[in-house]
């Protein structure tokens, strides 16, 4: 079995499980290269929805998968042109997903919240998602640690991978958000090749090889 059909197989077991709203979208996923971790789109006239997991995860558990995979059909089942990370991670939650999340994110290297936006958003790190997990999904969080011989660390932190990029196409025009910070192109662009330079605290971002947009990379 190829690792494509694999990561195929995986997704649509999600959706299966857990997004009935997203049952009847065409779903397609495939590894490569990406700026995130995980890249998703989708257009709002369609049931057409893209995921690139960046190749960076081909070594990551199907548990840190299934974590990261659930945040980003969280983002398409919540199908808002304006989102939030902080949003989509409850939602993942909510469906179930806490423990892999909880994984995911020490894989991210995310323990406490990574602040977006300066303040205004987040990702939830491993501490927030054990406090919102029950009595036996941390039981199962527990469990998956052991298996895994992850502990739990402050110190790891991806300094330089964006957690997921999200692309939403409607009918005049493109919104591309990259952890948690959005910028618009118009007209539409099917297939954007987006690129982000980091220039001393400031990152801006190329969309077929024009600068779109840039932001702070303080969060204070």
């Amino acid at each position: 079995m190829s690792e494509k059909i694999e990561l195929t197989e995986l997704v649509h077991r999600l959706v299966e499980i857990a997004y009935p709203e997203l049952i009847h979208s065409n779903i397609k996923i495939q590894w490569g290269r990406s700026i995130s971790f995980a890249t998703i789109s989708w257009s709002q006239e369609s049931n057409d929805i893209r995921i690139r997991c960046s190749n960076e995860t081909r070594h990551w558990h199907e548990s840190a998968l299934t974590g990261l995979l659930a945040h980003e059909l969280s983002h398409a089942a919540q199908g808002k042109t304006k989102q939030s990370e902080i949003s989509t991670d409850l939602d993942a939650v909510e469906r179930g997903f806490g423990p892999y999340l909880g994984v995911e994110r020490l894989f991210a290297g995310k323990y406490e919240d990574h602040i977006v936006r300066r303040g205004k958003d987040r990702y939830l790190g491993y501490r927030s998602i054990r406090k919102l997990l029950n009595e036996n999904e941390v039981i199962h969080l527990n469990a998956l640690l052991t298996q895994l011989k992850l502990v739990p660390s402050r110190k790891a932190e991806h300094q330089n991978v964006h957690h997921d990029t999200v692309i939403i196409h409607s009918a005049n025009r493109t919104t591309i958000q990259i952890d948690g910070h959005e910028f618009e192109i118009a007209p539409r662009k099917e297939d954007p090749e987006i690129r982000t330079v980091v220039r001393e605290d400031t990152t801006f971002v190329i969309v077929d090889d024009k600068e779109v947009g840039f932001f702070n990379n303080s969060n204070d």
